[in-house]
């Protein structure tokens, strides 16, 4: 999906240590960004070495700009028993207009 957004909120870059399946220790690299596309809120993530790259990047708030992402779903059941669903839009390049 590409699209043109204004700026809303930028958060900080986050790094999250982990274990991968092979005990070596990996890091997960995030910054999330508010963007506003029409009357739609929408919140995407930069993950993996686009976040790094953009770690201190300052978007401005309220410009255009041309975001390119895909969307990816998943299912689970809350404590409930109740199927539950979640959209999460991962940012792959984002650029100023």
């Amino acid at each position: 999906m590409e699209t043109l957004v204004m700026i809303k909120e930028v958060g900080a870059y986050s790094e999250r240590q982990y274990k991968r399946q092979d005990g070596s220790t990996e890091y997960f690299k995030s910054r999330g960004v508010t963007m506003k596309r029409g009357g739609d809120v929408i919140y995407g993530e930069m993950i993996g070495e686009l976040a790094s790259k953009n770690r201190d990047t300052q978007f401005q708030q309220g410009m255009p700009y041309i975001v390119k992402g895909f969307w990816k779903h998943r299912t689970w059941i809350d404590q409930q028993g109740q199927p539950r669903h979640e959209n999460t839009f991962y940012i792959t390049d984002i650029q100023t207009l």
